[in-house]
């Protein structure tokens, strides 16, 4: 089931746990919750955990080391520096303290969470390369560069991930970063994989869609109020996706998120899905994902289900629309 994740000696499951919610991005939560989840995500196969600093200011890097701390030989972890501490002595006192937080003498893979006009990529690559020449982390990568970005990235160091947000309501990475990243050998780990939770079979309308999660770009500025964008969406699109998911449910007799991750698991330049969870029980349903494989007709039908969307969301990367990617 795991597999070597791109140019790295890692061997990885294809679902990556991701830990932002367990530190509470997504609503408060217990955390007797928060450990449980990680542990039943180990247990049904998950190897591959991804947090960083920013998760609740390092608390999410802490309840990984409480929860599977002396499972550490047989985890990969991966983690990120904020884009404020790309600076390089910075890069070096926050892999530290990620250290201190996990419990560990070296992070597996360690990446630049969001670029940073205001600090030289070439000295935050330098410092990236200081601490794998150190041991302190075995491989390092990016996260949210765009194709600019990225190309730069290339030209100073060897890349080993790139962070994206990718699902079937936002394949804009496909149009130029997917490819680059593709011809170099640089994986991509997905994460937002199940939208906010509208590809998880929750929501038969758009409309329904939780306020405080409809911010990224496919949603009307003039509609909704936490949008912090300037466009006025794809929501016809959108909800002409959700209705095709919905009747492939039926069809199929799939889950909406099996063929949600499915597709995304299927996708070439893809290396991990980052799925995260609530609690054990919602963990343990995770096997169900790490099992399902796809036949071709269903990939490509949702392939062209998605199409109309993907054209009409553009080419920018940055999901939220605040500019932070070129």
């Amino acid at each position: 089931m795991n597999s070597k994740f791109g140019k790295t000696d890692l061997e990885t499951s294809p679902i990556v746990y991701g830990c932002m919610g367990g530190a509470g991005a997504f609503g408060a939560q217990e955390e007797k919750d928060s450990i449980e989840a990680l542990q039943e995500a180990f247990n049904v196969g998950i190897n591959f955990f991804d947090t960083a600093e920013a998760y609740g200011n390092g608390y999410s890097e802490q309840l990984l080391k409480k929860a599977l701390g002396d499972k550490r030989s047989e985890m990969v972890i991966s983690s990120k520096v904020a884009r404020e501490n790309l600076a390089p002595a910075d890069i070096i006192e926050a892999c530290d303290r990620s250290l201190k937080n996990l419990g560990t003498d070296y992070i597996d893979l360690y990446m630049l969470h969001w670029p940073n006009r205001d600090v030289p990529l070439a000295d935050s690559i330098g410092a990236l390369k200081t601490l794998k020449d150190a041991g302190k982390i075995r491989h390092y990568g990016v996260s949210n560069f765009g194709t600019a970005d990225i190309d730069e990235a290339m030209a100073l160091g060897d890349i080993d991930v790139n962070q994206l947000p990718y699902h079937l309501f936002f394949r804009t990475i496909e149009a130029e970063v997917l490819p680059k990243c593709q011809a170099a050998g640089i994986p991509i780990m997905c994460y937002s994989s199940l939208m906010q939770g509208l590809l998880a079979g929750k929501y038969k309308k758009i409309d329904d869609f939780p306020v405080d999660r409809a911010r990224t770009r496919m949603f009307d500025y003039r509609k909704w109020d936490q949008v912090t964008h300037k466009e006025t969406g794809a929501e016809e699109a959108g909800q002409e996706l959700l209705d095709a998911l919905w009747a492939m449910t039926a069809e199929t007799g799939l889950a909406m998120e099996e063929l949600a991750i499915g597709w995304l698991k299927a996708q070439e330049a893809v290396g991990g899905v980052i799925v995260g969870t609530r609690n054990g029980a919602q963990s343990k349903a995770l096997k169900k994902l790490l099992d399902v494989n796809l036949d071709d007709s269903i990939l490509q039908a949702l392939s062209d289900a998605s199409n109309r969307l993907y054209v009409e969301l553009g080419t920018d990367v940055d999901m939220w629309g605040k500019g932070r990617t070129r």
